[in-house]
């Protein structure tokens, strides 16, 4: 697993979920993977894989293959999360 460049509490699948957020609840592998870069050092391909693989199943996200290497995971707006969140992903769904 990669580690954080400097020390932080937050997992990376929460990580995750909150750049989605920010980026209005989808945005493609290639992206999320060049910001998770920058916060966890060592941070590879199979890591996202990993933590993408962990939130599908957990039912917070979806991944649509674009191409053989290219992804786009998107939140999903019927997903458990956090009364803040929900308020959050309201937001750009309605």
């Amino acid at each position: 697993m990669a580690k954080l460049k400097k020390w932080n509490s937050i997992p990376v699948e929460n990580e995750i979920i909150s750049i989605l957020v920010k980026n209005r609840g989808e945005m493609l592998t290639s992206d999320l993977l060049r910001q998770l870069s920058n916060k966890y050092q060592d941070f590879t391909r199979t890591d996202l894989d990993q933590a993408l693989f962990k939130l599908e199943v957990r039912s917070f996200i979806f991944v649509v293959s674009i191409k053989k290497d290219v992804s786009k995971v998107e939140i999903n707006p019927r997903g458990n999360f956090s009364h803040q969140i929900m308020a959050e992903i309201r937001k750009f769904t309605h």
